[in-house]
């Protein structure tokens, strides 16, 4: 079954642990608007950048998405030429 990416949950993870976007981005060695770009749904994380921050929250990668399965017909399909 596929599955896409839906809301970011950082936000909501970090609120809970009470931690301020500025000081876990600090922490990452990231800039502050680039983790309020995911929480706000305006960037996608790459995988890479997924588990670094999963890893810094000892959480699953997982747990940073709402995750929405995707039926069968509403599946894109990209072909290489």
């Amino acid at each position: 079954m596929p599955y896409k990416a839906g809301r970011c949950r950082l936000g909501q993870i970090l609120k809970a642990r009470r931690m301020k976007i500025v000081d876990f981005a600090t922490q990452l060695n990231m800039s502050p608007n680039q983790i309020n770009d995911y929480i706000h749904n305006r960037k996608t994380m790459s995988l890479s950048v997924a588990m670094t921050l999963a890893s810094a929250l000892g959480i699953r990668i997982e747990e940073l998405y709402e995750w929405d399965i995707v039926a069968p017909g509403q599946r894109k399909r990209t072909t290489k030429e």
